[in-house]
């Protein structure tokens, strides 16, 4: 390469014709151990214009193999490193490798090995089907399982999720990364990116089964067919089915529900039932205690498949089909498929009745039962602050005042405390929805009062003028709190609103307040009742407060309701997951252990009235009024509760 005529003359022999409107492109051999990819923009010189002499040391005389690649690159040349693949967004170029050795791809380098699979026709995939758009966010994991789910279909080998991240981040500049969700169950979202309307990933029915299945051996996704065929809940037969169900016309209307639960959620093992030393009765064996371990996590599964794809309708026919089937099987086992290890058969009525009524057993699958219901309902509900669409929120709730009908007639045939166990774990679930949901709905009515400016002035102009004093005077015989921890909420508070806080940042504070409180009672067994307690008290202030707003006809009376309602129930919310934690216990367990006042012993009814008669007689042998001397104690803090 003498001259730039000799350049241009080079290029022609090697048969590369970029655009007519573009300058050749520079021909740069260099060795095969510092390959680089040079990538030529398009540029708007002149016709005949002379390129400027390039002189290039140790240029080697070897055969050079070129190959034709797509980039997606900016508005000027760049040099790109192998192992790196970041372009700005822009369109499809045609550009040229140059390496004296046969161009080999690895998964390590995202954009080469990606092209290699598929090119230009994959990224255009990536451009039909996703956008950018500002206040939105899609799991990352969704997003990769969409490119899953098109490799499979085209025969295409896959990237890693790492790799994926790369080319994503190089075709949509600008995306953020957030992690969203509740404590100890978050995931990674990208932010600013979201499906096109008209994407046919929106209407892909079985996407949420795919990704769940993923996460499954392969023996299990078989069990997820074969149950949904036991169930009578093939696909011909939903479409057989001339009644829609107003769950139907939900998930039809909203293209985005997917977006707004946690597809991507792991379910728990199950613990092994403790038979203890107690001898297995004559009727059933060991084997039968097995198999149905290994038909009750197959049935659970497939109640979370059909949850998470929000066919809620499946239900009924789900839990019918195990509990009463209509007839029992007359041309062999229809057990599901299962693996070499695993005991083959299915469980007559009477032998599951009968294993039911056996009080291990039964424990057994009351914690089974928890640990589902608990996963459902992080699934449907993964953050109870995001907004969520009004149309899934009622689809949920129409869900959880179905649920105990559906059970209770599904075991009608079963003893009363089978019944009476079941039911009242599913309660506990279904009312954990409810409150979810009216928690959420309360967030999202609370979040426009936040963000309005003239509101929050008017709110503390209203707060300012509420007479503390007189407000702690009043409590102080019911709660019996220290006056200096009250006064700092107080302040705390009004600090808050005054710094016009977002609706995250309030939640903050509020999960700060709970741990200040309850700190002391860590590791205790008297951590669920002080929490308890700490719920009433929390509630008799604030609604103490909300009785001098009214009083004195605060103009801003309105929003402070909608506020205290919110707090409180989100102190709930906190305080039930607290109580969770400390007693190792799933949240729904810790809500269905007062689920049936008609099951409690009267000594645990008692137990607090005893306790606060033994504090009273203590009282009078000392002679001194309980206020008087609380009003006197400074030493007595919130956290002695």
């Amino acid at each position: 390469m003498q001259s730039s005529e000799g350049g241009s003359d080079s290029a022609a022999s090697m048969a590369l014709h970029p655009s007519a409107s573009a300058q050749a492109p520079v021909v740069q051999p260099v060795p095969a151990s510092q390959q680089r990819v040079l990538v030529q923009a398009t540029g708007s010189a002149p016709k005949g214009a002379q390129m400027q002499q390039i002189s290039v040391p140790r240029v080697q005389q070897v055969p050079q193999q070129v190959q034709s690649v797509q980039h997606v690159y900016p508005a000027q040349v760049q040099y790109v490193e192998g192992g790196e693949a970041v372009y700005t967004n822009g369109t499809i170029r045609a550009a040229y490798s140059y390496n004296t050795e046969a161009q080999i791809y690895a998964p390590s380098s995202a954009a080469s090995y990606f092209e290699a699979q598929g090119g230009g026709a994959q990224l255009q995939w990536l451009l039909d089907n996703y956008e950018t758009a500002e206040g939105v966010s899609l799991p990352r994991s969704s997003l990769y399982n969409h490119y899953l789910r098109h490799c499979q279909e085209h025969k295409l080998d896959p990237v890693n999720a790492a790799s994926f991240g790369k080319l994503i981040r190089s075709v949509f500049m600008g995306l953020r990364t957030r992690r969203l969700g509740t404590r100890g169950n978050s995931k990674y979202h990208y932010y600013g990116i979201r499906l096109k309307p008209e994407s046919p990933l929106n209407r892909l029915q079985e996407d949420a089964q795919y990704m769940a299945m993923r996460q499954q051996p392969i023996h299990q996704k078989q069990r997820y067919r074969a149950a949904q065929k036991m169930d009578g809940m093939a696909e011909s037969g939903s479409n057989s089915n001339p009644h829609t169900t107003p769950e139907q016309s939900v998930a039809a209307q909203s293209q985005h529900h997917q977006q707004f639960i946690d597809v991507t959620h792991v379910f728990p093992e199950f613990p092994a039932p403790d038979l203890g030393n107690v001898l297995l009765q004559e009727v059933f064996t060991l084997n039968d205690v097995k198999t149905l371990q290994i038909l009750y996590r197959r049935h659970c599964e497939a109640t979370l498949d059909v949850v998470m794809n929000l066919q809620f309708h499946y239900i009924e026919k789900l839990w019918q089909s195990f509990w009463s089937p209509k007839a029992p099987p007359s041309d062999g086992p229809t057990a599901l498929p299962s693996s070499e290890e695993e005991p083959e058969g299915t469980l007559p009525k009477d032998k599951l009745i009968t294993l039911c009524k056996y009080e291990p057993i039964l424990k057994w699958m009351r914690s089974c039962d928890h640990i589902l219901y608990q996963a459902l309902v992080e699934i449907l509900i993964p953050d109870v602050l995001r907004p969520v669409p009004s149309t899934l929120t009622q689809a949920i709730r129409n869900f959880a005042k179905s649920l105990e009908g559906w059970l209770m007639n599904a075991m009608s045939e079963f003893p009363p405390q089978v019944v009476q166990t079941k039911v009242g774990v599913v309660s506990a679930f279904a009312q954990t929805l409810r409150r979810y949901t009216s928690l959420n709905h309360l967030a999202q009515a609370a979040r426009a009062v936040l963000q309005n400016t003239s509101q929050i002035n008017q709110m503390l102009s209203d707060l300012n003028r509420v007479d503390f004093a007189n407000v702690q005077e009043q409590a102080s015989w019911v709660c019996q709190c220290e006056e200096g921890m009250v006064q700092k909420l107080e302040q705390d508070f009004k600090l808050t609103l005054q710094q016009q806080s977002s609706l995250d940042q309030w939640a903050s504070w509020l999960d700060n307040v709970v741990t200040q409180v309850l700190k002391h009672h860590e590791g205790s067994p008297s951590f669920p009742k002080a929490a308890r307690q700490f719920l009433l008290k929390w509630s008799f202030y604030s609604s103490m407060v909300i009785r001098d707003l009214t009083l004195r006809s605060a103009a801003s009376f309105g929003s402070f309701h909608l506020i205290r309602l919110l707090y409180d129930e989100y102190m709930f919310y906190l305080v039930e997951h607290r109580v969770a934690q400390a007693t190792g216990e799933t949240p729904i367990a810790v809500m269905g252990e007062f689920g049936d006042l008609t099951s409690l012993s009267p000594t645990l009814l008692d137990k607090d009235d005893s306790e606060l008669g033994s504090e009273v007689d203590t009282d009078r042998a000392v002679g001194e009024p309980l206020v008087k001397r609380e009003r006197s104690d400074p030493g007595h803090s919130l956290q002695e509760i």
